[in-house]
């Protein structure tokens, strides 16, 4: 039997998302405070990810991410191992994908002189990488990568998402379904990761004018996080039929 094609209504899907984290707020309150605690971590430490201690906090945030998702769908215990497991199938390849992806636009500007066009693009191709490089160009250096991470999103983020949240639950975590019950929906997950997308950049660029340190990103995505992955729990409920949730949730197959 072929399935019907549905058509995301993105507006629908963020509304239903904020209307979730308004209704559970007390729920919600310990996930938040444990978020801020991993934001602030994460801000603090020195180096970034060169640093092997955010190496072992990502894993625990991994978990904490778990867990979050497995109460949000009523699935206990929140903690389950083996799920945690097999939900690390499709997650890695998402992890794969995007990386994979973004490694191959970001080597597009470099083919022109692999294909022996030196002449004539090598000074345009100097300016291009000196402007990426300066320190006073970051927030255009967010927006290039911004938009390259939009242009793949649909297949690299938003589909795996929905398929490490299918595996959570224990159930089916293949791509193949998940494109098959998304298909025709490219456009509307561009469009709903542009969506998301814009408070980060505001709030990125604010950060930077202020000198805040990153500290009012910090307390930004503590919140917006959470609702962020609200909204990909909501896109999830309405191509896999899931009755509304903080019900017990029952996915149609």
């Amino acid at each position: 039997m072929i399935e019907t094609t549905k058509t995301l209504p993105i507006l629908s899907i963020l509304q239903k998302a904020y209307t979730y984290l308004s209704n559970n707020e007390k729920k919600l309150r310990p996930f938040w405070l444990v978020h801020l605690a991993f934001c602030a971590l994460f801000n603090a430490i020195s180096n970034g990810f060169s640093n092997p201690l955010s190496l072992i906090v990502c894993v625990f945030y991994y978990i904490f991410w778990c867990v979050f998702f497995r109460f949000y769908y009523q699935k206990k215990p929140y903690f389950e191992g083996l799920k945690i497991l097999a939900s690390a199938i499709p997650s890695s390849k998402m992890i794969f994908i995007t990386v994979a992806l973004l490694l191959f636009l970001l080597f597009v500007p470099f083919l022109p002189l692999l294909l022996g066009f030196d002449n004539a693009y090598l000074p345009f191709f100097e300016q291009y990488m000196a402007l990426l490089q300066a320190p006073e160009t970051g927030f255009i250096n967010i927006g290039i990568f911004s938009l390259i991470f939009l242009s793949i999103s649909p297949f690299a983020f938003s589909r795996p998402f929905l398929a490490w949240i299918s595996a959570l639950q224990g159930y089916s975590g293949l791509m193949r379904k998940v494109f098959q019950k998304t298909r025709g929906n490219n456009v509307q997950f561009f469009e709903l990761m542009f969506l998301l997308q814009v408070p980060c950049f505001l709030i990125f660029w604010v950060d930077s004018r202020l000198d805040c340190h990153g500290w009012l990103s910090v307390c930004f995505y503590s919140v917006y996080l959470i609702y962020f992955n609200l909204v990909f729990a909501k896109v999830y409920d309405f191509f896999y039929d899931v009755k509304s949730c903080g019900e017990d949730s029952k996915k149609a197959l």
